[in-house]
């Protein structure tokens, strides 16, 4: 890793002023680094969750009355997926064809 690396990680990612930089060591810096990375992950994650959530409460205003879509009906995100193998998960054409179905 550069010098210049190690600078565009603790002072552009990190946020550090020069001189909190310059005071850490690697290993200080690495888990830093790895501490934000795993902050923006989670994030990231949240986000993606509250739009699926989102989307399933948007459609379940279209669904025939007693039917019902989950967040999980419309995608499975990968960190998800292992608690999720078992369950056999609506493809998008069968879930159209559903909502079009119910409607009439």
């Amino acid at each position: 890793m550069t010098w210049n690396r190690i600078e565009e990680l603790g002072l552009g990612l990190l946020g550090l002023a020069p001189a909190a930089l310059y005071s850490l060591t690697f290993e200080e810096l690495g888990n830093a680094v790895r501490g934000k990375r795993q902050s923006e992950e989670i994030r990231e994650r949240s986000d993606w969750e509250r739009t699926r959530w989102q989307t399933a409460l948007l459609l379940n205003v279209h669904t025939k009355k007693g039917a019902k879509i989950t967040p999980k009906d419309l995608a499975v995100f990968p960190w998800e997926e292992a608690a999720h193998k078992n369950k056999p998960q609506l493809d998008g054409r069968r879930m159209l064809q559903s909502l079009v179905k119910n409607r009439k």
